[in-house]
């Protein structure tokens, strides 16, 4: 057998691998349902009060357009135009501008805010002219700002300016005055900016002329004391280059043409005529051939004694002596030809060889008079520069003063603020979703919230998952089941019994009501509980966490419940610090349990018949000083020993885990322990530890039975109630019978 106490650890967390379906959370809705309302209630009510008694305000719009362009209109380079182009952050940071103390001040003097009092209820005059104090002008600037907004219409350049106010007329004056106000400041800032350009650049011009004058005077007086040409044209340098560039190819030129003569010498005369240009050698040749095919077409005619055939045979013969001499004078002439080419670059080569030495020694002689010229030629051109740049840039600037007073700038009014047809809010509709959202939000996670708090077990699903023990079932609370007649429950009961306020219980109601849903639960308990051990249950301990769980009413059903299949059941009082079972079935307590294993009085003498068919009651006895010791004698053995030979089922009623520790040491005598629980009460964290606490003693928890469930909860646990009506269903329709024609004739 394996130690229960394998599968249990003490660690207080809760079992892993917990499955959270959409129900769950379902359920939690179903369960705060009226809570959720009434927030949401309380919300939208709010939201309908704030809305009746809150002051309208009134909101006018106008549009501008702030052109983004790389120029100034008249395409004059200036970086006060080009800064609005290609730059993310512009449009936010007119904005920003729009928004700013300074617009917002300017808005407040030219609109004279602060003697409105529409604007400025507290206003009380001041002389025409008069400057505002500067607290009193900070103070309407911020309520500008304020109330104020400008927001980008997405994808264009378009910004619309907003304004809140108590009235339409007033809305639409600011935002139209906050609009020209940017407008101005706009053209001021840019224009002062150019104003400061055209100052600085005057002093820079002044300045780079005197410049200028100085280094031309000083240029003038080096080059004469250094004989230098006046125009400035020191170029011995790139003479030098020169020559040897043209020295570099004279050097090419002797070198290649002289290879050319070596090559011509090597060469045969054959090979030198056939290549030489203006060569009679190839016309030789081809009359030699002319010839011969001549004096064989003629041969086949004339003989060749022939006068005419002899004269061709002559010119045929000496046909290769005036060839070989072609190709000697072709040969001669063109070595001479490479001959005078290579003599002629030599000569040149020599030329500029000594041309190439002597501006050499000339550049060795001007090159330090000639650096610190170029250099002062240098510094001159850079001053001229930087004066023809610095003149235009002021005439540029001069031209974009005189603008100013074209008020030209790169932001377009396009809708200039209109007085609203009615309020910007309070917004009825608005804040109702708004209030249902924030209701809503409230609602839920006031909720979970609340679910989250509770720490107790609401369903045999919550049994299963936090606590790893079987669920044997589900007690509903008696004001939630359905019985139209629970006082007959205390039909043939003749001891009088605690009730509940409103004088019903649920002791006894499989017996008294054994149709009603609360028996039929405890059936099904009943079935769960002979089926949680292999060879069936004889000997029950019926325990709780703590007091007031009903488990001593769990005792009694049980045992009504399992008589009802004929069996003989053997009820026995075990809690021995407040006994109920004699009062709850109206036995005597004179004689009981106590006097069995104290006084060694024989059990048949103890033992009571109840009115209930096949139901036996040992009751507690009168009180002991020492209840844990008589439970854990070998007396209580062998009594329990004896009852489950003499009765097919024994149910031991035992004290409280928690209060005491009874059930720990005669438990084992036991074929296991059922567990009561509160429903929505015995927090979950007591119900583990009161788990290990019998684990530990090695007792076998049958499993857990859940007393006290209202019916909302069963939304956690699933389907297990889906019966509580059906008993009374299956009553009203025998009713009916019985009060039909035919059954009142049968009567």
């Amino acid at each position: 057998m394996t130690n229960p106490m394998e599968s249990y650890e003490d660690s207080g967390v809760e079992t892993p691998h917990v499955e959270i379906h959409l129900a769950d959370y379902w359920a939690v809705v179903v369960k705060y349902r009226r809570l959720m309302l009434a927030i949401l209630f309380v919300a939208l009510a709010v939201a309908v009060v704030a809305t009746v008694i809150a002051k309208p305000v009134y909101r006018a719009s106008a549009v501008i357009d702030i052109v983004r362009q790389q120029g100034n209109p008249l395409g004059i380079s200036d970086s006060t135009w080009a800064s609005a182009s290609n730059d993310a952050e512009f449009l936010p940071s007119q904005i920003e501008l729009m928004k700013s103390r300074g617009v917002a001040e300017r808005v407040v003097e030219s609109l004279s805010l602060l003697s409105d009092r529409e604007f400025n209820p507290s206003a009380t005059g001041r002389p025409s002219g008069a400057a505002p104090a500067p607290a009193s002008l900070a103070a309407a600037a911020r309520r500008v700002q304020a109330d104020a907004n400008a927001v980008i219409v997405r994808g264009t350049s378009l910004v619309k300016v907003s304004f809140d106010a108590p009235s339409a007329a007033l809305a639409a004056r600011i935002a139209n005055g906050i609009v020209d106000a940017y407008v101005a400041w706009n053209i001021e800032s840019r224009f002062r900016q150019i104003g400061q350009s055209a100052e600085y650049l005057a002093g820079q011009i002044e300045q780079t002329k005197r410049d200028l004058e100085a280094k031309e005077k000083a240029l003038l007086v080096y080059a004469r004391q250094k004989d230098l040409p006046i125009d400035g044209k020191v170029d011995s340098t790139s003479r030098l280059d020169s020559f040897h560039q043209d020295y570099a190819m004279a050097v090419a030129d002797r070198v290649a043409k002289e290879a050319r003569y070596q090559e011509l010498q090597n060469t045969s005369p054959e090979t030198i005529a056939e290549t030489a240009p203006g060569s009679q050698v190839a016309q030789i040749r081809g009359e030699i051939a002319r010839l011969e095919q001549d004096y064989k077409e003629k041969l086949t005619v004339y003989k060749p004694e022939w006068p005419a055939m002899q004269q061709l045979k002559r010119q045929i013969d000496e046909g290769p002596e005036r060839l070989r001499v072609a190709v000697q004078e072709s040969a001669a002439k063109a070595r001479e030809a490479a001959r005078s080419d290579y003599l002629m670059a030599q000569r040149r080569e020599a030329s500029l060889q000594e041309m190439l030495r002597t501006q050499q020694t000339q550049a060795l002689n001007q090159g330090a008079s000639g650096g610190d010229y170029k250099n002062l030629r240098v510094e001159i051109d850079t001053k001229r520069a930087l004066l023809d740049g610095l003149l235009k840039q002021q005439g540029e600037a001069e031209v974009l003063s005189r603008m100013r007073e074209q008020q030209l700038t790169n932001v377009r009014i396009v809708d200039r603020a209109l007085p609203p047809g009615g309020p910007f809010k309070p917004s009825l509709p608005r804040n109702l979703i708004i209030a249902f959202v924030l209701g809503s939000v409230a609602a839920f996670g006031t909720a979970f919230l609340l679910s989250y708090l509770d720490r107790s077990l609401r369903s045999t699903d919550q049994v299963e998952r936090y606590l790893d023990l079987p669920a044997l079932g589900a007690i509903p609370y008696l004001a939630n089941a359905p019985s139209s007649a629970w006082q007959k429950a205390l039909k043939g009961v003749a001891a009088p019994v605690a009730t509940a306020p409103s004088g019903a219980r649920i002791e006894m109601m499989p017996h008294a009501e054994p149709r009603s849903a609360i028996a039929e639960a405890y059936r099904s308990f009943r079935s769960s509980l002979l089926f949680s051990r292999a060879g069936g249950v004889r000997v029950v301990a019926i325990t709780s966490v703590l007091p007031q769980e009903g488990k001593s009413a769990t005792a009694v059903n049980l045992a009504v419940v399992l008589s009802q299949l004929g069996r003989r059941v053997l009820l026995v009082d075990a809690d021995l610090h407040r006994s109920r079972i004699h009062g709850l079935l109206g036995v005597s307590n004179r004689t009981g349990l106590v006097s069995i294993l104290a006084e060694g009085t024989e059990p048949s003498r103890v033992i009571v018949k109840t009115d209930i068919p096949g139901v036996f009651v040992v009751p507690a006895g009168p009180e002991t000083p020492n209840p844990s010791g008589l439970l854990s004698s070998d007396a209580m053995q062998r009594f329990l020993e004896l009852a489950a030979t003499n009765f097919d089922h024994v149910i031991v009623d035992t004290p409280p885990v928690l209060a005491t520790s009874d059930v720990l040491v005669f438990g084992q005598y036991t074929d296991g322990v059922v567990l009561c629980v509160r429903a929505g009460k015995t927090p979950r964290d007591q119900v583990r530890r009161v788990r290990d606490k019998l684990l530990r003693a090695g007792l076998t928890i049958l499993g857990v039975l859940l007393s006290g469930l209202e019916l909302d909860s069963s939304y956690y646990g699933g389907h297990e109630y889906r019966y509580l009506n059906y008993g009374e269903r299956a009553k009203n329709v025998d009713a009916s019978k019985d009060n039909s024609p035919k059954a009142a004739g049968a009567g």
